[in-house]
């Protein structure tokens, strides 16, 4: 027993002294999909991401967004805050890496409102998931263009809230 915690230990320790730190952002507009996209409009989202390329092809690490939709009411706005852990698969080797990949965690959906001078604000979090596709275009040995299509899915009380984000970002190799 002692020799297996002691191999895989000594796996881990390799595996993560090999990998490459890689950290980015994205912007972009966000579009609410079927019952959300009846209440809420289109949004503007920012997503930071920290990740650990395992080897060339794969990736495992974390996000953290806000995303922003308006309703067309006057005063009155949704905001969604992923917290979710991701894992990539990145295709070829060459200058542009086509990629797959899914993010899956908590989302803080928020509601904020103001009545003449009164405002109010509540939030909730929720499980969901987010299936992307995307593709890095480099342009040197540390630095890479990001542009991906994300479909976000957060499970509500009895509802899900589905938006589709069209991003665009940069991303930093650290090491």
């Amino acid at each position: 027993m002692k020799k297996t915690l002691l191999i895989a230990a000594m796996l881990l320790i390799f595996g993560v002294t090999q990998a490459q730190i890689h950290v980015g952002a994205t912007i972009g507009p966000q579009f609410p999909l079927g019952d959300f996209g009846d209440a809420a409009n289109a949004g503007f989202g920012l997503n930071v991401t920290g990740k650990y390329m395992l080897n060339e092809n794969m990736a495992v690490g974390l996000n953290l967004g806000y995303t922003r939709f308006g309703t067309g009411v006057e005063n009155f706005s949704y905001s969604m805050i992923p917290i979710t852990g991701l894992f990539e698969y990145h295709f070829g080797t060459g200058n542009i890496k086509p990629y797959a990949g899914a993010d899956l965690g908590l989302y803080s959906f928020g509601v904020k409102f103001k009545i003449g001078d009164e405002s109010s604000s509540d939030s909730k979090m929720y499980f969901g998931f987010a299936p992307t596709v995307g593709a890095l275009y480099g342009l040197s040995d540390n630095l890479s263009l990001c542009a991906n299509l994300k479909f976000n899915c957060v499970l509500s009380e009895g509802d899900t809230s589905t938006w589709l984000g069209l991003n665009v970002g940069a991303v930093i190799k650290i090491k």
